[in-house]
């Protein structure tokens, strides 16, 4: 039974990562830099790009969390989010 739910649990937030996946940022890649403080989508998973200067929820609906850029190289942004290394796509504009 526990590893139905724990299954179950992890269709749901994989099927809803994937439905509401954004390739809209709301920063452009051009306006950052290395060592600024954004906030970036708190999954555990790579599920969506969503990065902001301001705190609030990702388009997945899970909080943001406070990051730094650690480098920013080829459209790939890497932010350090509480001791882990984030890998964001973001598409020159």
């Amino acid at each position: 039974m526990k590893k139905r739910m724990i299954i179950l649990l992890t269709i749901i937030v994989l099927a809803g990562c994937a439905a509401e996946r954004s390739d809209e940022p709301k920063i452009i890649l051009g306006q950052l830099k290395v060592g600024e403080a954004v906030y970036v989508c708190g999954c555990p998973m790579m599920c969506c790009n969503s990065i902001s200067r301001n705190p609030g929820r990702c388009v997945c609906n899970v909080p943001l969390r406070r990051g730094a850029i650690t480098m920013i190289k080829d459209g790939k942004i890497h932010v350090s989010v509480s001791g882990r290394e984030k890998v964001l796509f973001i598409a020159k504009r």
